[in-house]
C-alpha cells in the first residue's frame, strides 16, 4: 500500500545498497497534494529514537512517494504490532 497521510509508518521498497532494508520511516508531511512521483520527506524511526529529547533534530530523508510501502497506519499501531 502506498502512503496517503502524515504519520504512516513505511519501508523503502527498493533500498539502495547502503540503506538498511529493515529500516522503517514515518511520513512527516501532508501527502494530500503530492503525486506518486513526488519527493516527500520521511524520518527514520531509529533516528527519531536517537533524538528523542529533541525530535526536530532527527534528519529527514527525501524519498519518492512511490518508493514507500505502508507497514502501519501510525506509530502506536506499529509498536503494538511488535507484541503480535
Amino acid at each position: 500500500m502506498k502512503p496517503s497521510k502524515q504519520g504512516q509508518i513505511c519501508k523503502i521498497i527498493n533500498p539502495l545498497p547502503d540503506e538498511n532494508p529493515l529500516e522503517t520511516y514515518i511520513i512527516t508531511e501532508d501527502l494530500s497534494e503530492h503525486s506518486d512521483d513526488a519527493i516527500i520527506y520521511v524520518v527514520s524511526i531509529t533516528d527519531l529514537q536517537r533524538n528523542i529529547a529533541n525530535p526536530t533534530k532527527a534528519p529527514r530523508k527525501a524519498v519518492t512517494k512511490s518508493e514507500l510501502s505502508v507497514v502501519a497506519e501510525d506509530l502506536t499501531s506499529y509498536v503494538e504490532s511488535w507484541n503480535k
